[in-house]
């Protein structure tokens, strides 16, 4: 494959012309080596917008057969979540040490095998899953305790001084920068055998190029379950497992892109 890069370049005349960069391409490059011409990468296999809709379109028609994890999950991994939340009262410590017992729960399904759109995702794997658990909390225990820094340094909590107002709105977009790192990380500490720190510094390295469409994946997805939440909370029947689906299309596809080798 050639890059169709163009670029401007003087001629034996000394005028400038547009020349195209026709370099050898790999199959898995997402910028050109010699121009930097972005490749077709970002708006095919690695772009957000089609993954979900590839996943969607793969899903639709087999929803069903998705439905007894799906009721399962909601009603005990996420109900337990939303519980947490509530019931801990906005007190800060407290909701977060329940949230760091309950959300590896929500965490398990990362551990199934390989291709959830056809190895459909059921209630035995879970429980056969559950003794991925311990690494999962560990998981868990590192967003809670880098959330915690970014609270203490961006509204001054703990320290009892005034902090500008500014920071809140930093601490708002780490956190969101934060999610979009670790997105591969639970399915990465599992496949590729990692202990949860080399999985984050992994995702950090292998995300480098594809960073956008990961925030754009983590939008959608988000947006996509408010919207399930919405329909009297039962549409979460159908996008919860859609999301775990979307996760795991985009990390086969960045593996594919060969990004989580060599990091």
């Amino acid at each position: 494959m050639k890059c169709k890069g163009k670029s401007k370049q003087k001629n034996k005349f000394g005028r400038l012309v547009e020349v195209t960069c026709n370099a050898d391409l790999d199959g898995h490059d997402i910028f050109c080596h010699k121009c930097g011409e972005p490749t077709v990468a970002l708006s095919g296999d690695l772009s957000a917008k089609l993954n979900i809709k590839q996943s969607w379109g793969e899903f639709k028609n087999n929803k069903a057969k998705f439905f007894p994890f799906s009721i399962f999950i909601v009603l005990t991994a996420f109900l337990l979540m939303g519980l947490a939340i509530y019931f801990s009262n906005n007190k800060y410590f407290l909701n977060n040490v329940l949230l760091l017992i309950v959300v590896p729960f929500v965490l398990i399904p990362f551990s199934f095998e390989e291709d959830f759109i056809n190895n459909f995702l059921t209630i035995r794997k879970y429980f056969r899953n559950l003794k991925y658990y311990p690494k999962f909390f560990i998981f868990t225990l590192i967003n809670i305790l880098f959330f915690l820094f970014l609270k203490i340094i961006c509204t001054g909590y703990f320290l009892g001084i005034t902090i500008d107002p500014i920071l809140h709105l930093v601490r708002l977009v780490l956190v969101i920068y934060w999610i979009t790192i670790v997105l591969p990380a639970p399915i990465l500490m599992i496949r590729k055998s990692m202990n949860p720190v080399k999985a984050i510094i992994v995702s950090y390295k292998a995300g480098n190029e594809t960073r956008w469409q990961q925030f754009f994946l983590i939008v959608l997805i988000a947006l996509i379950n408010l919207l399930g939440a919405v329909l009297i909370g039962l549409g979460l029947l159908v996008t919860i497992p859609l999301s775990y689906i979307i996760i795991e299309r985009y990390y086969l596809n960045m593996r594919d892109y060969k990004l989580f080798e060599n990091k």
